[in-house]
């Protein structure tokens, strides 16, 4: 059959549709899988020098900056171990090839053991290093301040990262979206800059320490590339057909893996707020479209099987594998990371709370988000390693439960599907996105709520509701991606009268982005809260995007659109205690203002909850989220913030 439909495409004298096999690649295995390329004497030309920023306010520039002879270091919590009594993390670092290896101290009152991995030898004439760390994990309550000392040869630096003893509740941090896309005009960047959001972060972490800082997708925004590196530039100004099947040459990939490499240390090396938080807060980490390029995966199979766009996100695979997980291709597996082609991990945080992350990019096409195999693993581990687990987080960068926009994704289907001539016309290329497909195309795409995805979510929400139920687990989901922030919910059909504490179905969607990103519009604000936001989407089970916000972050004045906030944000979340009584709702959300820079301490005021209500005291177990939002009116010297609370209770 591919033999059929490749000679019925050499013959075909039109532009190709996009939804046909690659002509050249018509049966790859996953999206890492790319044709070799054909041998060539031509030179792929050299980038241009780095473009100096108009502004100071501007945090990076493009093309990225070469590294320096130092790098790191940058902290990496993995799990921990009850039966070893064990904290487990790795430390990245990066020597110039030229210099002997560093060496680290670590200073504690728990045991502490190391070693070191080589993890490249010499990659752009510096030497990556993983620092494999196990702490001892003591008994009781309180943290352990771990302290750490390099000695680089010609200097030192130091720093220290806390990490909870057995009986102590974890406490967290949570965002995505950690730059400006292509799209931002630079003033509007200049206005918001790179470090505000960043800097209240860190003045919590100063109060009170987060012990582990999930970063939830789009880590680094790759989007420039596409001008920074000439043959890329040129590449998208072929003809159609020539660009889907241009071969993703070995001179090109270097410059690509490159280009990705001073990405990550243009972000964590010369960003000093981001350099502050990697070698402070051990982080976890799930990458999302734009560590990649602008949708990937959500792409045709024309595009999405091409040789330029597999070499591309096998390039970003690596370099993500190396900074994000500190690992590589080849030792992926045996660093903890598991799935079919893609890599996910499940981290214990102590006795009861776990977290799980879920790549939803390596094996994605237009109607997959991970192959079943995967998803196979995930429900093994789970079913597994779950014992006394009261709360588990499952990281998906894309909401995992959000609006639905039916009519929207017909509309943008029917553009992607129309003659490639038409698609260009001025009228409507002006809505295209650099890969000649209508822009929203693939966003939409992207969503768990796509008719094309839907059947596999509702599949895998059937599976964690029984999950919930055999293992006593309350489930959350954490996701960004979406530049706003807001809270939906799935729980039991209100017609069967079951407590939330005692209903398994109860599982919120945390949706927290961005913490640099411009946020959407207002008006966009207004027209996704015109959509349906309650719906049920398997048998007796309610989904709801809530009405949470009730009052301005700027004032403490009502709103009316109470569903998302147009506001740039991050989230805290923490183990808690907390008695319910009948005149206190079991799950409850809270707002407070403050200064964050000044004082943290103002009283907090309830502003809304769920009505259903317990009879008789009970302490729960509860999972406190906060989602500290950004205002959009500068006061004075700087933007203030307001938070508001969720509080989840575990399964009874």
């Amino acid at each position: 059959m591919a033999d059929k439909t490749q000679r019925d495409i050499s013959t075909q004298k039109n532009d190709w549709n996009a939804n046909i096999p690659n002509p050249v690649n018509s049966n790859p295995q996953f999206m890492g899988d790319y044709p070799l390329p054909k041998e060539t004497k031509s030179k792929i030309p050299d980038i241009e020098p780095p473009i100096e920023n108009a502004s100071d306010s501007l945090s990076t520039r493009h093309p990225p900056r070469p590294p320096g002879p130092a790098l790191g270091p940058y902290l990496q919590f993995i799990t921990t171990d009850l039966k070893q009594m064990l904290w487990i993390g790795s430390v990245l670092i990066f020597r110039h090839v030229s210099y002997d290896r560093p060496t680290i101290e670590f200073t504690c009152q728990a045991k502490v053991d190391y070693n070191w991995e080589v993890l490249y030898e010499n990659l752009f004439n510096l030497c990556a290093y993983r620092v494999n760390v196990h702490i001892e994990l003591r008994a009781g309550e309180g943290e352990e301040n771990v302290r750490w000392m390099i000695d680089w040869g010609n200097k030192k630096s130091t720093g220290v990262f806390f990490i909870p003893h057995l009986d102590e509740k974890w406490r967290g941090g949570f965002f995505s979206c950690n730059g400006f896309d292509a799209y931002v005009p630079e003033e509007v960047a200049a206005d918001l800059t790179f470090t505000n959001v960043w800097k209240h972060l860190l003045s919590i972490h100063e109060q009170t320490h987060l012990h582990v800082l999930l970063w939830g997708g789009d880590q680094n925004y790759i989007d420039f590339i596409f001008e920074d590196i000439p043959f890329l530039r040129a590449w998208l100004n072929m003809d159609w057909n020539a660009k889907w099947t241009t071969d993703f040459r070995d001179d090109l990939k270097e410059q690509v893996e490159q280009y990705h490499f001073n990405t990550y240390i243009e972000n964590w090396q010369r960003r000093s707020e981001i350099k502050q938080a990697l070698s402070s807060i051990p982080s976890l980490m799930m990458w999302d479209d734009h560590d990649i390029f602008d949708g990937a995966g959500s792409y045709p199979p024309l595009l999405h099987d091409s040789p330029m766009m597999m070499g591309l996100f096998l390039a970003a695979q690596k370099m993500r594998l190396l900074f994000q997980h500190h690992t590589t291709l080849e030792k992926a597996r045996e660093h903890r990371l598991f799935g079919h082609e893609g890599y996910n991990f499940l981290a214990r945080c102590g006795r009861h709370l776990a977290i799980m992350g879920a790549d939803g990019r390596t094996e994605r096409d237009t109607e997959t988000v991970h192959h079943e195999n995967t998803w196979q693993m995930i429900f093994d581990r789970l079913g597994n390693e779950l014992d006394d687990i009261e709360h588990l987080i499952i990281l998906f960068p894309v909401p995992f439960s959000f609006i639905r926009v039916r009519l929207a994704e017909s509309i943008f289907e029917l553009l992607k599907n129309l003659p490639y001539r038409c698609r260009t016309a001025p009228i409507v290329k002006k809505t295209n996105s650099i890969f000649g497909l209508p822009e929203l195309y693939d966003d939409l795409l992207d969503e768990w709520t796509h008719r094309n995805h839907i059947e596999e979510r509702n599949r895998v929400l059937i599976r964690l509701q029984k999950l919930a139920e055999e293992r006593k687990v309350r489930i959350t989901f954490f996701s960004g991606d979406v530049h706003c922030c807001g809270i939906s919910r799935f729980r039991t059909r209100e017609s069967q009268q079951i407590r939330p504490i005692n209903d398994p179905k109860l599982m919120y969607q945390i949706i927290s982005s961005a913490i640099v990103n411009m946020p959407p519009s207002k008006m966009a604000i207004r027209i996704a809260h015109r959509f349906r936001t309650k719906w049920h989407p398997v048998d007796q089970t309610e989904e709801e995007v809530l009405d949470f916000f009730q009052r301005k972050p700027e004032t403490g004045g009502k709103i009316f659109h109470k569903k998302f906030r147009p506001n740039r944000n991050w989230c805290l979340f923490e183990q808690c205690s907390n008695m319910i009584s009948s005149s206190v709702p079991i799950v409850q959300t809270k707002c407070l203002h403050c200064f964050p820079c000044r004082d943290n301490t103002s009283t907090v005021e309830p502003v809304t909850s769920d009505q259903q209500q317990q009879q008789q005291h009970i302490e729960t177990k509860d999972l406190r989220i906060r989602l500290w939002l950004e205002s959009d009116v500068q006061n004075q010297e700087e933007r203030h913030f307001a938070s508001y609370d969720l509080f989840i209770p575990h399964l009874q």
